[in-house]
């Protein structure tokens, strides 16, 4: 029943050609938070594979605590599946376009932060500011295990 009444009110909204326009829009828009969020997953396993860094999501410092790679790129892409499923769901809608261009600036401020540290992680002449973000547990990193 509830299927059939989102079918119904969807085709209908989406048959005039500024719903169809929207929907295009944020097709375009889901593909570039798409593309931005494997940017994001990529940079945060090579800062975690070498140096370190700081996470600031405690669900995924959570899971990168317990040494969990393949729990980390699950959690990272249920969530981007998630957001992206309910903004393509709502495509049609003034709404699903403001959620996609939401997302779709935070993911852009983001590549613009990974610039930033990756920037600054270069340029560290300090490392006592590592070893205290260490002790106070704010920095993580993955350790792999030794091959023999």
């Amino acid at each position: 029943m509830i299927a059939h009444y989102l079918q119904q009110r969807f085709r209908e909204h989406s048959a005039t050609p500024e719903a169809r326009a929207r929907g295009r829009r944020v097709v375009l828009l889901v593909a570039l938070i798409a593309i931005l969020s494997v940017g994001d997953l990529i940079a945060t396993l090579t800062f975690l594979r070498s140096i370190g860094m700081q996470e600031i999501n405690p669900l995924a410092a959570f899971i990168i605590s317990n040494q969990s790679e393949t729990g980390l790129i699950l959690f990272k892409f249920g969530s981007v599946v998630c957001c992206v499923s309910l903004i393509l769901l709502i495509r049609h809608f003034r709404q699903g376009e403001v959620a996609a261009w939401i997302a779709a600036l935070i993911l852009v401020g983001l590549t613009v932060h990974w610039h930033t540290y990756t920037h600054q992680v270069a340029t560290i002449q300090d490392p006592a500011s590592i070893v205290e973000a260490q002790q106070k547990g704010q920095w993580h990193k993955l350790d792999r295990p030794s091959r023999r």
